[in-house]
């Protein structure tokens, strides 16, 4: 491996063309014991939450007092975000005013966007950006709007460099809308971030990711010069060390989603880059001290003024809408959707739910349902479309839907996983999926059209009749799936019929007439040989 001091200094003299000068033996900094406090992909969510064990957990307050007492604990501190901060009800009505400033109160140091953050159009995210008290930086964002491509920090007099990364994807999971792209050459940024940041002094340097795990290992794998990745986009918990060139070692770290736990990294510094790592989750629930500040500023925004209203329905059953199921098979959540959606709109035949949409990841107990809970499950006011697609385009988007189950090799992101309405199929999850790869310009190249979808049948006013390729069908989806989010590019061939109608208003009417209601799996989605 190349010493570290010494990598540094080629570093700095290749990109300077500048002198340097070698310290003599034993000149060695003083040891100082640092540590990088980290989120990602908190959804919106600044209060905390019940998750799926029924635990109260998350919440800005309590990363704000905990982050502050880990930081006493260390000669220096950073606390980062890795993007999707901002989505969901508080977004849409406040316009990521309380998020921000409730960060900026707990003490971020720098943060990168997700493609969530763009949900509501580049405009609303740049204006957004104004409550930030600390940079946002994202390096491959073009043009950066509000956004830098890096910073350098400050920890107990080291020089910390820190760029960011977008997700390639941000024009097929959000709508950033016209004039806004990303440079799709993740390493190639990311090796010019870094020697830049080198250049301008940084003795450490973090590359602040929403690009998912393996693209940060491509990363790690591809450019020397950086010390540790802070990733996000993927909800996982990642603590890694990866080699790259000439022997540099790059660590990279993730902190799962919504804030349940606080990703803690610890290392030594002695002028020669991280030494003695370790990394720890740190739990956020109700044990967790909270910080009365940030407890205040929230209380400022009362989502209990939903649009929806007080309390809407009542669940005769508990509903699942955890991450894992509704992006994995048949959901209840998913046919409550679908039929409300296809219930609304007189003449539609299929309903196409993309499971990415229903949001939440926990189970709502039997109860009353309130305004605040509907728009937590359909945060993102998408407006419903009538597009009229043939059986056989019916087909080829059931085949997308499939591959979001091997989303690491097919190109389709989990999220695209369809919940239906008005018919039922069966997928063989170890048949070849629907594959395919984006150019640098997000031009679609299907590698294989897939294989999965065995069987489809249309289910209506109690009869049942196989799909007929070349009959047109009457499909109510979201103009998000339409316009090819999520992969669905065979939506925008059919002829679209624009409804003025959101998402969560036909829901909203159902439950009102329907409760109790006891959404159940009922066979609409059969999937075999799934591991």
């Amino acid at each position: 491996m190349i010493p570290r001091n010494l990598f540094f200094v080629v570093i700095i003299a290749v990109v300077a063309g500048g002198a340097f000068v070698l310290l003599p033996d034993g000149a060695e900094d003083p040891s100082l014991d640092l540590v990088v406090i980290f989120t990602s992909d908190l959804h919106g969510q600044a209060e905390p939450y019940q998750n799926e064990t029924g635990s109260l957990v998350g919440g800005l307050s309590r990363i704000a007092a905990t982050s502050a007492a880990i930081g006493a604990t260390a000669d220096g501190a950073l606390l980062l975000s890795a993007g999707d901060d901002l989505t969901g009800p508080l977004y849409s009505r406040f316009g990521g005013e309380p998020e921000l400033r409730a960060m900026t109160l707990a003490g971020y140091d720098a943060a990168c966007p997700g493609n969530h953050e763009f949900d509501y159009g580049a405009a609303t995210y740049w204006n957004a950006t104004r409550h930030a008290g600390y940079p946002v930086v994202s390096a491959n964002l073009v043009p950066a709007g509000a956004v830098q491509p890096s910073v350098v920090l400050d920890a107990a007099g080291v020089k910390v460099g820190v760029f960011g990364l977008m997700t390639p994807d941000l024009a097929r999971l959000s709508r950033p809308g016209d004039g806004v792209a990303v440079d799709p050459d993740v390493t190639g940024v990311a090796a010019r971030a870094t020697a830049e940041l080198r250049e301008q002094g940084a003795e450490i340097v973090i590359a602040l990711t929403h690009t998912g795990a393996e693209l940060d290992r491509e990363v790690a794998r591809s450019v020397a010069g950086i010390d540790l990745i802070v990733g996000g986009h993927d909800h996982i918990y990642v603590n890694e060390t990866v080699e790259g060139p000439g022997g540099w070692e790059t660590v990279i770290v993730s902190g799962g989603t919504r804030g349940e736990r606080l990703g803690v990294f610890r290392f030594t510094y002695a002028g020669g880059g991280i030494e003695d790592p370790s990394w720890e989750w740190v739990f956020l629930d109700n044990t967790t001290p909270a910080d009365p500040a940030v407890d205040a500023l929230l209380a400022l925004y009362p989502l209990e003024q939903s649009a929806a209203g007080g309390t809407v329905g009542t669940l005769a059953a508990s509903l699942d809408l955890r991450r894992s199921t509704v992006r994995c098979g048949e959901a209840a959540a998913g046919n409550l959707i679908a039929d409300a959606w296809r219930a609304a709109l007189p003449g539609a035949e299929i309903a196409f739910v993309n499971g990415g949409s229903i949001r939440g990841d926990t189970i709502l107990p039997a109860g009353p349902l309130s305004g605040e809970d509907l728009e937590t499950i359909l945060p993102f006011g998408n407006q419903l479309v009538v597009v009229n697609l043939t059986g056989r385009q019916v087909q080829q988007a059931l085949e997308v839907s499939a591959a979001a189950l091997s989303e690491e090799t097919s190109g389709v992101p989990s999220g695209g996983f369809l919940q239906v309405g008005g018919l039922a199929c069966t997928i063989d999850a170890g048949a070849t999926p629907y594959t395919v790869t984006y150019d640098g310009n997000g031009t679609p190249q299907v590698v294989h059209p897939g294989d999965r979808v065995k069987t489809v049948s249309i289910t209506s006013g109690g009869t049942v009749a196989p799909l007929d390729e070349n009959r047109t069908y009457r499909v109510v989806m979201s103009e998000f799936t339409a316009g090819g989010g999520d992969g669905y590019d065979v939506c925008k061939e059919g002829v679209v019929t624009a409804l003025e109608v959101s998402d969560i208003d036909p829901v909203l009417e159902y439950l009102r007439e329907a409760s109790p209601v006891a959404p159940a799996v009922e066979g609409r989605i059969t999937v075999v040989n799934a591991t």
